[in-house]
């Protein structure tokens, strides 16, 4: 690993590019007719080689953009009074996925994403990789990344990775990204890149204070103030924004970016991917992954955009919603100059951008007093009001939010836009979906393009179908059910410690173990619907009851129990969760440089 201060371009791929042509001779000799003269010859031969260049060159683009933390109701084309005029008019020329599923948060959603696998099959079913936790998704699992690899594309990672840096095999430049612009761990400072603390428990300990005169050596020796992210009575943070790529030499290079410290990371991300596609290899298609941290919290976004895109919301919401609208219209914007420049660049209809949330907003209420059977509920009307809620995002109507298995924590905002690739655009479909799909879905646009090109090989069954006759051919779709999630343990820290289960058949959805928190219905504006307390199995009909108003479970309790044998047959296939009891990092500090992986 090497590391380093300043930006270094990296070399194209001529091993790619003597492949590329061996391969269009071998299929122009093929074509060629040896009875034929010797003009019409050579002119079948450069046919031939025009036409399989052009082949080849119309893989499409891919860009995947992640919001993290998103509510269902907080794009403008939902019905949201955060303005997101781009997003409305892409998604409104696309396919909107109506039924796009997820994980009730964000490491288990991307490693759903990236690996094509349900959580209980990666061991991410217990949830988040937190500050300190030093564990990652496996790396013999084979990511989309890697996919679009062995078809010849360049790839490139931006924003949030939250998959694990426990080693650097586990960071994205070596699962399957050519280059990487962003940070490791889960949130930071949307300004200041400091991130989280070092694992020390007491922020005043003998330890601490060592820790934080070694951080303020780094800070003053990369150019920042001496206690950048040392605060009075806290734990020290430690800057999380680095650009790494392999070089010419075959090393991984580890640049700090100390220089992007006080940027806004939204325009950060959005102009490293605006850099990135007007460097790239022309001859080459392109797959970019842009995960913003946008609208996680902290919520914060410069004063500039909370007045420009908010000064309608003035007088009604109140700052932290104004702040996280600012937060949403500034990816809105970004993705606003990603579009334009393919249109200048030329390759707009020949790029397919897919939207999404990782899961739904976070709109708190992980309190003690649960609302399981036999516990103290809130009363109507108490801590229930607009004024008395800290989040400000919304997944009305849906019920719940982040860390609930309800619709608002694992219905996710989704659409996918692509004029030259698309047919039967402007339209929603109702077809279900979930993250594991993508994979298999990339697979089947890739083949498509080149199918002479092997199909990768696989060190675990995906557990995805692809859906991309869904999207270009308007077809039917395959999904028919989903895991939502298999946790013994208990979901969340502030619920029981009850089974944390739930699945998805047909228009039927069962829920074992209670489900939240959250549990109950949040609008910014009006405030808190609370729910009954929760049984332990509930059953709703999603297709005529989407917002989970209605406990079917008394009702039809055979499909109760069918549902209850389906889980206990995926229970047999859960691996053990790879989640690891949090560390001390100062041990990772090494000749005053910030934690960083280790070797494998």
């Amino acid at each position: 690993v090497v590391s380093m201060q300043s930006s270094v371009s990296s070399g194209i791929n001529a091993e790619y590019g003597q492949h590329y042509f061996k391969r269009i001779n071998l299929r122009c000799l093929l074509g060629d007719n040896s009875t034929r003269i010797s003009m019409e010859i050579h002119m079948v031969f450069l046919l031939c080689f025009i036409s399989v260049t052009a082949a080849e060159r119309s893989s499409p683009n891919v860009i995947f953009i992640f919001a993290d933390d998103l509510g269902y109701n907080d794009v403008g084309y939902q019905g949201s009074d955060i303005k997101t005029p781009v997003i409305d008019l892409l998604a409104s020329q696309g396919v909107k996925l109506e039924q796009h599923y997820g994980q009730p948060m964000c490491a288990p959603s991307r490693a759903a994403f990236m690996s094509g696998r349900y959580p209980i099959h990666t061991g991410f079913h217990e949830g988040n990789i937190q500050q300190g936790e030093l564990w990652g998704l496996d790396v013999e699992e084979t990511t989309v990344g890697q996919l679009f690899q062995h078809y010849n594309y360049s790839t490139h990672a931006i924003g949030k990775w939250h998959l694990g840096w426990r080693t650097w095999l586990h960071t994205p430049v070596m699962r399957g990204f050519d280059t990487f612009l962003g940070f490791y761990f889960c949130a930071h400072d949307h300004f200041s890149y400091d991130c989280g603390s070092l694992g020390v428990n007491d922020a005043n300990s003998k330890k601490e204070r060592s820790l934080k005169k070694i951080m303020k050596k780094i800070n003053k020796k990369n150019g920042l103030p001496p206690r950048y992210g040392l605060e009075k009575n806290k734990r020290a943070k430690y800057f999380d924004l680095r650009y790494n790529y392999i070089n010419k030499k075959g090393q991984l290079v580890d640049e700090i970016r100390y220089d992007l410290a006080g940027k806004y990371s939204a325009r950060v991300f959005t102009d490293h991917a605006l850099e990135t596609i007007q460097k790239r290899d022309k001859e080459q298609p392109f797959f970019m992954y842009l995960s913003y941290m946008n609208v996680h919290a902290p919520y914060q976004a410069p004063e500039e955009d909370v007045a420009k895109f908010t000064r309608h919301m003035e007088g009604y919401a109140k700052k932290n919603r104004r702040k996280y609208a600012a937060m949403m219209s500034s990816i809105d914007e970004g993705i606003g100059n990603i579009t334009s420049l393919l249109k200048s660049e030329g390759i707009y209809n020949n790029t397919l951008i897919i939207f999404s949330s990782d899961n739904g907003a976070n709109i708190g209420n992980c309190k003690a007093d649960s609302m399981y059977e036999g516990s103290f509920r809130l009363p109507f009307g108490k801590g229930t009001e607009a004024n008395d809620l800290k989040e400000p995002g919304s997944n009305y109507p849906l019920r719940g939010g982040k860390r609930s298995v309800f619709e608002g924590g694992i219905k996710l905002v989704s659409f996918v836009h692509g004029p030259g690739l698309l047919a039967h655009t402007g339209r929603y479909s109702h077809e279900m979906v979930h993250l594991v799909d993508w994979f298999s879905t990339f697979e089947d646009i890739l083949s498509e393009y080149k199918p002479e090109q092997p199909a990768i090989p696989l060190n675990a069954p995906k557990d995805g179908v692809s859906f991309w006759r869904v999207l270009k051919r308007n077809g039917p779709g395959r999904r028919r059910s989903f895991v939502i999630n298999i946790d013994n343990k208990g979901g969340i820290s502030c619920g029981p410690a009850r089974p944390f289960q739930a699945v998805r058949s047909g228009s039927w959805k069962l829920i074992v173990g209670g489900g939240g928190p959250p549990s109950d219905w949040y609008h910014p504006y009006i405030g808190m619907s609370p729910s009954e307390r929760l049984p332990y199995y509930q059953l709703y009909n999603i297709e005529n009851d989407p917002y989970e108003l209605n406990n079917l479970a008394d009702t039809f309790p055979t499909i109760v129990l069918n549902l209850i044998d389906q889980l206990e047959k995926i229970k047999r296939t859960v691996v053990p969760s790879r989640r690891r009891k949090r560390e001390d990092l100062t041990s990772r500090i090494f000749n005053n440089t910030i934690p960083t992986p280790l070797q494998p």
